[in-house]
């Protein structure tokens, strides 16, 4: 009996020492996550007292108008889940602003969803890189140029890429193990942020792409997507149903009556040649993770008020640190095109490169075609499906003393990021 309870008593004393090892590894989800939050916090001051707020095309403004309870009918007709997050924060932390200033409070909203996306990021790069990695393409992501100054502004942005960054790392997850409610919760995330900005539909292109390279067509697998896909276009009713005209009064403005009259009024205004197609590209792909300079100067006769970096991609030579982080990055970019460990490769490590291709060439086709010109002002929302392009092929490369890269990658990014946040 003795002998018993001490097996017993040893096997709790293992459980506890089990729970608080697997504690104390994942520490970093909270470390990180939580630093992201107080530099998004701080960087949103900086950049409010050198009123670069509106830099990049940002609608920052309008959702300021809020705090004077001014309703924006353009804000709440495209973007009603940020409205409403918007709304219940600020009541949910009225008794605070006896301390802290309203406008400093809603800064906070935005700091803390960017640093939600940071903590959905790394869990979506556990799934598929070693865990020693993690942390590095977590700080990675958090200090990319799109996210870090999204996160610092008051902008619906950042609510669909963070959205849209849970939905990736939910997706990889299920498809390693299947569960009824983790297909739920991917369900509900795509609704989410097919709300916040009709665009996010383009999502379900990487179940469907996934799953059609995968395993054909099977009929089971492809009817839950199917039935998951039709979150889009319910989500589109009830934004033009309920929210446009019902909720929010109707306008005559092309620019804003509704989303196809948007569509329609932007790519009809857009001279779509080889300036454009230079210009999109530097944003979309390159702009969105480091800054070129540490200054925006491009003016479009559209929108005289707005700066944007100039689509000189050279520029990034003009300093030695962000000299040094394109050739360390292009290094990384090459190595993960060399020869490879297959056993480090995760299960069906090319369809799910390509499903994340489809997704971010299919937003990023989009985008180009109707609003090029403030390309970066979206290319959020695929900042981790690029990475993961990279960080997928990267983990399974031969190159020796990987972790050191990516260590020497996030200072680089951290340095260059943060010089264009303190020079406004």
């Amino acid at each position: 009996m003795i002998s018993t309870r001490a097996t017993a008593a040893d096997g709790a004393e293992a459980r506890k020492r089990l729970v608080a090892a697997r504690a104390a590894r994942d520490i970093d989800f909270v470390l990180v996550p939580l630093a992201a939050f107080a530099v998004y916090w701080l960087s949103s001051l900086l950049i409010e007292a050198a009123n670069a707020t509106i830099l990049f095309g940002s609608d920052a403004p309008l959702y300021t108008w809020l705090l004077r309870g001014e309703l924006v009918d353009r804000v709440t007709r495209f973007h009603p889940v940020t409205v409403v997050l918007e709304l219940a924060w600020m009541k949910l932390l009225a008794p605070l602003t006896l301390w802290i200033a309203p406008q400093n409070l809603l800064k906070a909203l935005f700091a803390t969803i960017g640093a939600v996306g940071v903590w959905a990021a790394m869990w979506a790069f556990r799934a598929v890189i070693p865990r020693r990695q993690v942390v590095l393409w977590g700080v990675i992501y958090a200090a990319s140029f799109g996210i870090w100054f999204f996160s610092s502004i008051e902008e619906s942005k950042i609510v669909t890429a963070t959205l849209s960054t849970l939905y990736i790392a939910i997706y990889l997850h299920l498809r390693q193990h299947w569960s009824m409610r983790g297909a739920v919760l991917l369900t509900l995330v795509l609704l989410l942020d097919c709300l916040n900005e009709i665009v996010a539909g383009f999502l379900v292109a990487i179940p469907i792409v996934d799953a059609l390279l995968e395993r054909g067509w099977d009929r089971r697998a492809l009817r839950w997507i199917a039935a998951h896909a039709l979150t889009a276009p319910v989500a589109f009713a009830f934004l033009e149903l309920v929210v446009n005209g019902y909720l929010v009064a109707a306008t005559d403005d092309p620019e804003g009556a509704s989303h196809l009259s948007m569509l329609f009024y932007y790519a009809s205004d857009n001279k779509l040649d080889a300036w454009t197609v230079d210009y999109f590209l530097a944003n979309w792909l390159f702009y969105n993770l480091a800054a070129p300079t540490s200054y925006a100067s491009q003016v479009f006769p559209h929108w005289p008020n707005n700066k944007y970096f100039d689509p000189e991609l050279t520029n990034y030579f003009s300093s030695p640190i962000s000299a040094a982080l394109a050739v360390l990055f292009g290094v990384m970019v090459l190595a993960s095109f060399l020869r490879r460990h297959h056993a480090a490769s995760p299960r069906g490590c090319a369809s799910i490169l390509l499903a994340l291709l489809a997704y971010a060439a299919l937003r990023g086709a989009f985008f180009f075609a109707v609003y090029p010109y403030e390309s970066l002002l979206f290319s959020s929302s695929v900042t981790l499906a690029h990475l993961l392009l990279i960080a997928i092929p990267f983990a399974a490369s031969r190159l020796p003393a990987k972790e050191t890269l990516l260590g020497a990658v996030a200072l680089l990014l951290i340095v260059t990021n943060g010089t264009f946040i303190v020079s406004q």
